[in-house]
């Protein structure tokens, strides 16, 4: 049994496209079972015991988790191998990408070394343009895209889906 599951918090929609980017390369390339699961409906999360493999991964909003990802940790994770992203659009600016692998990713998940973290990412997220600040005209907001900022470096969550990939199927 290799079988994989993806955990997600998202704010914006960004987090679980990654997700099936992920889960797209896991199971064609790597032969390995893979179901999402939207951390939304938390109550209802499968029963780990299935998973050889976790991918946790949270969308960020001012330098927070979502709730149901961050609570995710507290889950018993013994024996498995758990990999973890962020998608914050901190993370896509070079210039703010290693505050944003730090305070946002590595500083969360170091209160739970009990975990087996085999894999750590941070991507680009996006941003939609009703969360630009409140003097920005109407005439101005009706213009722009649905969603003003979007930097994923979508070779980037590749790459990593193909390292996370070879980690999984490692004996």
């Amino acid at each position: 049994m290799n079988e994989t599951l993806i955990v997600y918090g998202t704010r914006y929609g960004a987090t679980p496209e990654a997700c099936a980017v992920i889960q797209k390369i896991l199971e064609k390339d790597y032969k390995i079972q893979v179901e999402i699961w939207d951390l939304e409906n938390y109550r209802a999360c499968p029963d780990l015991e299935e998973f050889d493999n976790i991918i946790l991964a949270s969308g960020i909003e001012n330098g927070k988790w979502t709730k149901n990802s961050e609570k995710f940790l507290t889950k018993d994770l013994t024996g498995k191998k758990v990999a973890v992203f962020i998608s914050s659009s901190f993370a896509g600016e070079k210039e703010l990408y290693n505050h944003a692998f730090k305070n946002f990713l590595e500083d969360v998940i170091s209160e739970y070394s009990e975990v087996n973290f085999v894999a750590k990412a941070a991507f680009g997220g996006r941003v939609p343009k009703k969360k630009l600040p409140k003097i920005a005209s109407q005439a101005l907001l009706t213009r722009l895209p649905e969603f003003q900022i979007d930097n994923r470096d979508w070779d980037k969550i590749k790459e990593w889906a193909h390292e996370i990939g070879k980690i999984f199927t490692a004996d």
